[in-house]
């Protein structure tokens, strides 16, 4: 509520709050008198002290490290749930691993005045030309004249330049810009949630999981924020390189942020550079590396844990390395140490374990990814997948759209109808697991069955929402009868045992109407259909036979066999065909399986492609395909949905209509 008020401005009403329900606010602490933190700067004034942050764990569930530093390199490292408790426990483990300066700056410390307020900063007397310049474009960029450019100045300050630069510092007010950094971070927050909620909201009040998600501004994130700003020439540092690293840059960045918003305040949310809205509208709302490993361990009922290994490089500066320690659900173990590009925290070096376990994960969708892998990473591969097989489980469709948006076990590949690169796949991962792979487990063809379910006929598939569009004019009609039409195909099951049945009996019910030509080039090569294929001609033919009844125009068809594929060619003279069958041939190609239906300017291109050779196939690549052929409309019950209201008239019938 406090952080609320702050950010609007209302400083009155929080200060009312606070002492309403925290009277003893203002009071120095019994034991100390001050915190850690102030006692701290007041121990190690003259060194001047430096924070740096880390993070870890999930997105939900972080634990923020900080590590203290003074000019002469005495260090200390606190955590806590907050970068404010961590800075707090790093102050108060610095004190303790320093007792005699602590001593000494309780003797100098008193209690502050009653209502004394510090003195305003001032721009600094003669700045840098880099940071002058800075200083003066940020101001105009965000429209903040010169009512800012002692925070603009305090904002580009760091801490190691304070230390350097007292008598400067002194004369000017100033101070390093670590307060002004911590509320930007919430500020940069807020006008990202914000941004993102808009851009969701104009898209519909239905938002899916990944739209829904609105994750905290990383480090990486803030410094490409600061490169976008041109902050690098202004940012005063010292001359060590701890003022250049990617914190201090985040910091930088935050804090004119924070800065913008003490100046204009809600108006941000309204009217910003395009610099600032680009970045945010830019920004990556999916989970990071570690978020991702551990909704995925969930899944397949795993565990892990990151072991650190901390390095010092000599300068003061504390590096890590994350060993990620795996285990299925049989007991079985595997470790992985992957590798940050450049100095890490633990956080980062996190992050880069599991940004490289997902990574071998996804090699083994493509053959030449797969083929680069070494034996430490093929080790790794299969004992992956062998606890995907083995913690497959009762899923929830959230865990199988989970499954699914990370292409787990092939899925993303049958989805598509990427039928040879699934069986491509199927035969690596069936030699990597070797011999003992055995019969594939039948939670895993449920899988394959629901997840191809799901995005055949599911709520957000194709066929759903073109069956649900509200236009009232041709094109909205048109969509709809498309959806209808493909759903029959996908469902019906012919009368007819042949290719050339159904042609026979199309052409019986429309020769009456049109005129029809059929020219039978299949000759003696053998196509065997599936059920689906009979369904999809049947309906292409009525399809494209009304579209050529509505104009009074005839209707030419030819069969052809090309090496197993049956192409089925009708052109159509003065009709629309575009308008007319575009939507209804897309439809078809991406719910059908081994369908694909294509538009010229004057004909339709229906291809019925036979289905591979089954012999010899792997169990991984069986219970693939066999989900793939078998998920037909036919074999659903009915949603409520598409039950038809006892009460309501019958269905109106529509004529397709051509533009």
């Amino acid at each position: 509520m406090l952080g609320v008020l702050s950010l609007f401005g209302d400083h009155e009403t929080a200060r009312r709050f606070a002492a309403a329900v925290w009277p003893d606010l203002d009071r120095p602490v019994a034991s100390t008198g001050f915190d850690s933190v102030t006692q701290a700067d007041a121990a190690f004034r003259k060194e001047g002290l430096s924070y740096d942050y880390a993070e870890d764990g999930p997105g939900h569930r972080k634990e923020y490290r900080a590590t203290v530093r003074t000019g002469t390199g005495r260090t200390a490292h606190g955590t806590g749930p907050s970068k404010k408790a961590a800075r707090a426990a790093a102050a108060e483990a610095l004190m303790a691993k320093y007792p005699q300066a602590a001593q000494t700056a309780g003797a100098r410390q008193t209690a502050p005045e009653p209502g004394r307020q510090q003195a305003a900063p001032l721009p600094y007397t003669r700045p840098e030309a880099g940071h002058r310049d800075a200083v003066a474009d940020l101001a105009e960029m965000f429209e903040l004249g010169h009512r800012a450019d002692a925070l603009l100045a305090q904002a580009l300050t760091h801490a190691s330049w304070i230390y350097e630069n007292q008598p400067a510092a002194h004369a000017a007010r100033q101070h390093d810009n670590q307060l002004l950094a911590h509320q930007g971070s919430f500020v940069v927050d807020h006008l990202a949630a914000c941004v993102r909620t808009r851009h969701t909201l104009a898209r519909g009040l239905a938002p899916d999981d990944d739209e829904a998600r609105i994750l905290t501004a990383s480090d990486e994130d803030t410094a490409r924020l600061a490169a976008a700003l041109a902050l690098g020439e202004g940012l005063l540092t010292g001359r060590g390189g701890s003022g250049k690293g990617l914190v201090a840059v985040s910091d930088a960045a935050q804090a004119v942020v924070a800065t913008a918003w003490r100046t204009r305040g809600p108006e941000l949310l309204r009217r910003r550079p395009a610099v600032l809205d680009e970045w945010l509208t830019g920004l990556d709302h999916r989970p990071d590396p570690t978020t991702v490993l551990n909704t995925m361990a969930i899944t397949y009922g795993m565990t892990y844990a990151f072991e650190h290994r901390a390095t010092n490089d000599g300068k003061h500066l504390t590096h890590y390395t994350a060993t990620a320690v795996l285990r299925d659900v049989r007991g079985r173990t595997h470790q992985w140490m992957g590798h940050a590009d450049g100095p890490a925290g633990k956080t980062s070096a996190g992050k880069a374990t599991a940004q490289d376990i997902l990574d071998v994960l996804a090699a083994a969708s493509t053959d030449d990814l797969f083929t680069t892998l070494d034996g430490p990473q093929h080790d790794l591969l299969a004992y992956l997948f062998r606890a995907q097989l083995d913690g497959l489980g009762q899923l929830t469709e959230r865990q199988r759209t989970r499954i699914l948006a990370r292409g787990d076990l092939g899925t993303d590949l049958l989805t598509t109808g990427d039928t040879e690169a699934f069986l491509a796949w199927a035969d690596r991962v069936t030699t990597l697991l070797g011999p003992d792979i055995g019969e594939a487990p039948e939670t895993l063809t449920s899988l394959y069955r629901r997840i191809l379910d799901i995005t055949r006929y599911g709520q957000r598939s194709p066929l759903r929402r073109m069956a649900a569009d509200p236009g009232t004019d041709t094109a909205g009609t048109v969509r709809r009868l498309a959806a209808e039409v493909v759903r029959r195909a996908a469902s019906a099951n012919p009368r007819a045992e042949s290719v050339r049945d159904v042609v026979q009996d199309w052409w019986r019910d429309q020769a009456p109407r049109t005129g029809v030509t059929v020219r039978d080039d299949m000759r003696q090569e053998a196509f065997v259909p599936l059920p689906a294929h009979l369904g999809a001609l049947h309906e292409t033919l009525t399809w494209c036979g009304e579209a050529a009844e509505a104009t009074g125009t005839r209707t030419d068809v030819e069969l052809t066999v090309q090496d197993g594929t049956l192409h089925v060619w009708i052109g159509l003279d003065r009709v629309d065909v575009r308008a007319v069958c575009d939507d209804f041939a897309r439809l078809l190609s991406r719910t059908l399986p081994f369908t694909d239906c294509l538009v010229g300017e004057d004909h339709v291109l229906l291809r019925l492609h036979g289905g591979p050779d089954r012999t010899g196939l792997s169990p991984l690549a069986a219970a693939g395909l066999d989900a793939y052929l078998s998920a037909a409309d036919a074999e659903r019950p009915s949603t409520a949905e598409e039950q038809p209201d006892p009460g309501s008239p019958e269905p109106e019938t529509h004529t397709l209509a051509t533009t």
